[in-house]
């Protein structure tokens, strides 16, 4: 369905390597799969598992391990991952070698995508190598244990590259039913992946007639927890930029357009056919961005798709305003730009009261959890790390 037209005229300007890592991004790579190859894109998938990699229909494949821990699998456990990637690190250096920008697939919880991910990246990194990542974590029935290393995973991740996209799979269950098949679940998950892919691509590797650059990305996930929410609609044919705005606002990802209303910044993306019109992209901002909070820093973009017949794809990339995880310093020369600025204290915040220097305010009762009581909580051997390390170990601190 997202189908990726590569092109061997100058109009693209980056050389993309799509990799998905392990089974769940090898998956979401073959649903963008397009015929033929051609300059400008490369798509690869990297796995331990050589019958998962015979079944793959990508142009370039790199089995990883084999020989050694992980050969015909790494067992859930990163740390095989990890090692598989770092015993054949070279391979990987080779597939990076004619690439600008990585544009990574990875379902988080497994073995071989959280294990190998980060020893991706860092070779990305080492190259200069723009690294833009659209992950998944798992289900709450796959377990706590996978769920934990998928949230490590995702901490490590999101310190690497320069922008991350996550995709909350239990937020998927809403949108297929409760009597949906397991199927149809991972399926969905696949496909929304697909489409981060095919956004994150175009907005990097065709020119725009209303440009989001790779700075926007990084400014944007740095504004928020470091890992965006995505969200997605597509629709074709008489009304198709509406049907999409709705598709997109009634989507199970951002919780029916819930995460909308409580964002601190946002990425909208339209891309279309050639027949697309400027009422049409001028109703599609609008009706997305009335979604917003006001004070939401909002960027668009707009591109055109010439292998796409009648159809127009909404993206939104979301972040939060609750926390910020900052990335880690990149090795060698690379092409990051410098960080952006912080927010400034004025403007629509500058009503908010504010703590004295060494004044402690909390403005929840006693065992509430206050703004976060809608947030899962983050909990680690037990504790519950949201709260105050003080209050969990009774520490009672003097006025």
């Amino acid at each position: 369905m997202f189908k990726l037209i590569r092109h061997s005229d100058e109009s693209v300007s980056r050389r993309v390597c799509v990799v998905g890592i392990g089974d769940g991004g090898s998956r979401a790579v073959a649903g963008v799969l397009g015929g033929g190859s051609g300059e400008g894109c490369t798509i690869a998938v990297i796995n331990v598992d050589p019958v998962a990699l015979e079944n793959s229909k990508a142009m370039t494949k790199v089995l990883i391990g084999r020989h050694g821990p992980a050969d015909g699998g790494a067992g859930g456990d990163p740390a095989v991952g990890k090692a598989a990637a770092e015993r054949d690190i070279e391979m990987i250096h080779g597939l990076l070698s004619d690439c600008d920008v990585l544009i990574m697939a990875v379902a988080l919880g497994g073995g071989t995508g959280t294990g190998a991910a980060p020893v991706v990246l860092a070779a990305a990194r080492e190259a200069g190598i723009l690294t833009l990542v659209m992950t998944t974590t798992p289900f709450a029935f796959e377990g706590e244990f996978r769920n934990r290393i998928a949230r490590e995973g995702l901490q490590t991740v999101t310190a690497m590259a320069d922008f991350v996209s996550v995709i909350p799979n239990d937020r998927l269950v809403s949108g297929v039913g409760s009597e949906g098949g397991m199927a149809a679940l991972f399926a969905r998950a696949d496909e929304i992946l697909a489409a981060g892919i095919c956004s994150l691509w175009q907005m990097v590797a065709k020119p725009m007639l209303i440009g989001v650059d790779a700075g926007g990305l990084r400014a944007l996930a740095g504004k928020g927890s470091g890992a965006c929410l995505f969200g997605f609609g597509t629709a074709s044919g008489v009304g198709r930029g509406l049907h999409a705005v709705k598709a997109l606002l009634e989507g199970p990802v951002l919780e029916k357009g819930a995460s909308l209303r409580s964002c601190g910044a946002a990425l909208v993306c339209v891309a279309g056919s050639y027949d697309m019109t400027l009422h049409e992209v001028g109703d599609a901002f609008s009706a997305v961005c009335g979604a917003l909070p006001a004070d939401c820093d909002i960027q668009v973009g707009t591109v055109v798709n010439e292998g796409w017949d009648d159809r127009i794809l909404i993206t939104v990339y979301v972040a939060d305003r609750r926390r910020t995880v900052t990335p880690a310093p990149r090795a060698g020369g690379g092409r990051r730009t410098e960080p952006a600025a912080p927010m400034p204290a004025s403007g629509s915040r500058s009503k908010a009261k504010t703590a004295a220097q060494g004044e402690l305010m909390f403005d929840a009762p006693a065992g509430s959890r206050g703004r976060f009581v809608n947030i899962p909580a983050t909990i680690l051997d037990g504790e519950d790390l949201d709260t105050p390390t003080f209050k969990r170990r009774g520490i009672v601190l003097e006025k």
